[in-house]
């Protein structure tokens, strides 16, 4: 009899303990929710088999969403801000210098190869569609812009 009021003290236990599942209970805070919905715009469309679903939207979750959600830069419907593409685009570094000194460290610009500007334009499926129109034609006014995964410009955005 003891035995079993052991078993079931520690089942109990057990339970409780991953029960929770570091969720609250009830409706979600406001910017949970828009992290959520930033996750499900990015891997809309992705073919995840459902073993690995998790893991990539938590990556998508830890890696870009909860990040965008600090800065302010995902609206409640979970579309992203230009600035999140922006922040993106302009992350990395460059090197320039003049022969003969140190090279300094410079924000890398996007550049144009025989005229034609070449995108990375992932984050752009899931911003604004006006943000992102006002942002091309910015772009466009240099010269030609392509988005290096071959998606059409005029499918860039959500509404």
């Amino acid at each position: 009899m003891r035995y079993l009021a052991v078993l079931l003290i520690c089942a109990a236990t057990l339970t409780a303990c991953g029960s929770h599942n570091g969720r609250h209970a009830g409706p979600a805070w406001p910017s949970t929710r828009r992290v959520e919905r930033c996750v499900d715009q990015l891997i809309a469309g992705t073919n995840v088999a459902a073993a690995r679903r998790e893991l990539v939207r938590r990556y998508a979750r830890d890696t870009y969403c909860n990040r965008f959600e600090q800065k302010g830069w995902i609206y409640p419907d979970g579309a992203l801000k230009l600035a999140a593409q922006l922040w993106l685009q302009n992350g990395g570094t460059c090197a320039e210098g003049v022969a003969g000194q140190p090279a300094k460290v410079v924000p890398c610009k996007l550049e144009r190869n025989s005229g034609v500007l070449t995108l990375d334009c992932g984050l752009l499926r899931v911003v604004r569609r006006s943000e992102v129109r006002s942002y091309l034609r910015r772009l466009q006014a240099g010269g030609p812009v392509v988005c290096d995964s071959g998606i059409p410009l005029a499918k860039l955005g959500v509404p």
